[in-house]
């Protein structure tokens, strides 16, 4: 594991000789075959170490871990920041989950302590194990390359030397080197998706298909980070070599020089022009584009971006600011096709059994028990609200419009799937906490964002808009 380390630390230039390293210790047994090995290493690098331990409080043997790195570190010799931490009060200001909430106290902590000491470098001990769940867990979200890629060796000052290195690695490391460490029972608790990839999915895997899966997720991460860093470079290129004019109304491309690129730049040329109208486009839509691309024609992305392709160009616009009383109302159906003009889509629902693993941003998953039929797709009105999924907490439609940098222009054009009073889906943004998919759940409302074709966007029999 040793000379793993060191490899790693060398190939991606992790430590560079007279840097202090804080590194982050929990008591684990991945933090602390972290801090041993670069503690073993130390004088061949020439690099100083602090470690750094914040209590969560969130289990009930927290203070015993903190007490166990204390004198860990007054055993090796090593300086030490031991902090405490209020995450629930953290979490309820910030409305995120747990998890969330930990992780952002936590890397706040290690930054605090880096400019405190004078540090270079915040050293983590993501693993191998890590980074191929990672991957399976994107993977199996309908990922491209950018989930694909996982965690990087280094991400600004944040390093991980441990990346290449296996969980059984980690352990046989720890035994032999005479180390015990803590434990935390959450991560065996299957109730987290992760946690089934880790023992149930990766066994599995590894069992019936490759014994190196570990080995073989973590190398494509690696190949797949040095590609997608190619690719979005060549995508900027590319972008910058077709773009003829872009402005706070659209952007208008020449067309023959897009229809000139490779079909993988063609595809990240046209999600990049969705993010600079403040938008982003799924697989289909971006598919449906490069169509018209090569015969021309119109269509409209999500967001009520309009695309006109004809001669020379393509472009690419956003529809004038709505009245502030465009107000429309229509009847989901399902199953079926509900088209929604004033949005440029339509929504094709169907009831279905629950997913191991969801797919794309362009559709959601919701328990259909606790939904209330018959189901309504409304825009959004003063005074509307809901409980955003993962934030622990209601938001107002209004402030989630602007953390969310949706343009002013398209906010009342955003569909809002409404069950009862409650706000079950912001369309193509957020699910509601109300109606997510949980281990219990027997029925799923499975809802795919489409393009609308010419029939669907002229059949409005039955959906028509309550004021216009």
């Amino acid at each position: 594991m040793l000379e793993t380390v060191r490899a790693t630390i060398s190939r991606y230039k992790l430590i560079l000789p007279g840097e202090k390293i804080v590194v982050g210790v929990s008591g684990g047994p991945d933090s602390l075959a972290l801090l041993h090995s670069l503690y073993i290493l130390r004088e061949e690098l020439d690099c100083a170490l602090h470690v750094a331990h914040l209590n969560h409080g969130l289990r009930p043997d927290a203070q015993e871990d903190a007490l166990f790195v204390k004198d860990l570190a007054e055993g090796w010799g090593l300086p030490f920041t031991i902090e405490e931490r209020d995450v629930m009060a953290y979490k309820k200001e910030k409305k995120m989950t747990v998890e969330e909430a930990a992780r952002e106290v936590r890397y706040i902590f290690l930054r605090e302590v880096l400019e405190r000491v004078g540090g270079q470098k915040i050293a983590v001990g993501h693993q191998a194990d890590d980074q191929a769940e990672t991957v399976l867990l994107n993977l199996l979200r309908g990922s491209g390359l950018t989930g694909l890629k996982a965690m990087l060796p280094r991400r600004d000052n944040i390093i991980r030397p441990l990346l290449f290195v296996s969980r059984q690695e980690i352990e046989d490391y720890c035994r032999q080197a005479g180390l015990t460490p803590r434990w935390d029972f959450t991560n065996v608790d299957t109730v987290y998706r992760r946690n089934k990839i880790r023992w149930a999915l990766l066994p599995y895997l590894a069992r019936e298909f490759n014994p190196r899966i570990v080995q073989v997720l973590s190398r494509t991460a690696v190949i797949l980070q040095e590609e997608e860093k190619l690719l979005s470079s060549l995508a900027e290129r590319a972008l910058a070599e077709c773009l003829e004019q872009k402005g706070k109304g659209g952007v208008i491309l020449d067309r023959e020089k897009f229809l000139s690129q490779p079909s993988a730049l063609q595809r990240r040329v046209l999600r990049l022009v969705a993010l600079t109208l403040g938008s982003s486009v799924g697989f289909e839509a971006v598919e449906r584009a490069r169509e018209l691309a090569e015969k021309g024609g119109g269509a409209t992305w999500p967001g009520n971006i309009g695309l006109v392709f004809q001669g020379k160009h393509m472009r690419f616009f956003l529809p004038p600011s709505p009245p502030e009383e465009l107000r429309y109302l229509y009847t989901l159906k399902v199953p079926g096709v509900t088209p929604v003009p004033e949005a440029g889509i339509c929504l094709e629902a169907e009831i279905v059994s629950p997913p191991f693993a969801f797919g794309s941003p362009d559709e959601a998953w919701l328990d259909w028990d606790k939904l209330e039929p018959p189901l309504l797709i409304r825009n959004w009105q003063p005074g509307d609200y809901f409980h955003p999924l993962g934030l622990g907490g209601k938001k107002k439609l209004q402030d989630f419009f602007v953390d969310a940098k949706v343009p002013p222009p398209q906010r009342h054009r955003i569909p809002l799937l409404v069950s009862g009073d409650k706000i079950a889906w912001v369309v193509g943004y957020r699910l509601s906490e109300d109606f997510k998919i949980t281990s219990s759940t027997r029925k799923a409302l499975r809802i795919k964002i489409k393009p609308c074709n010419k029939q669907e966007e002229g059949n409005c029999n039955g959906y028509s808009p309550m004021l216009k």
